[in-house]
């Protein structure tokens, strides 16, 4: 089974899981983690929740808000296993990528570079895309 995981500082992770659900509709095994917002549950056994739900067979794809950051970091620590598979850089064009794509896509590096590739493409400065529009048009 492969799994997807959003995780941040504060509560980012839920509303990009809010936001994905109201465009693709609920998702299955996407679980987040929101750090530093309850002070009763500390990031390293958030994580450790996590980590003990998956078999020996699971993947797990980790989508963190900022590369280097603490919550990043933490996951940096478990790359050993080899069913963890670590994205920094949470943002919705990435996570609708990889969520449509999930269950189509069987090779998970593949997929992962895919979701990359074309959601750095909708990465856009709006007002440079009207003026070669512009610029379009008038030939």
């Amino acid at each position: 089974m492969r799994y997807l995981l959003f995780a941040s500082h504060g509560k980012l992770a839920e509303g990009i899981l809010h936001s994905v659900e109201m465009i693709t509709g609920k998702q299955e095994n996407v679980w987040t983690i929101s750090a530093y917002v309850d002070e009763e549950k500390d990031l390293h056994s958030q994580i450790s929740d996590v980590i003990n739900k998956l078999g020996k067979e699971d993947e797990l794809i980790v989508v963190s808000d900022i590369f280097g950051g603490s919550v990043n970091n933490e996951f940096m620590n478990l790359l050993g296993d080899k069913r963890i598979h670590l994205i920094a850089g949470l943002n919705l064009p990435l996570v609708i990528e990889l969520v449509s794509m999930r269950n189509m896509e069987t090779d998970t590096l593949r997929l992962i570079k895919t979701a990359l590739s074309n959601s750095k493409n909708s990465i856009k400065y709006c007002n440079l895309e009207i003026e070669i529009d512009t610029e379009d048009e008038e030939f």
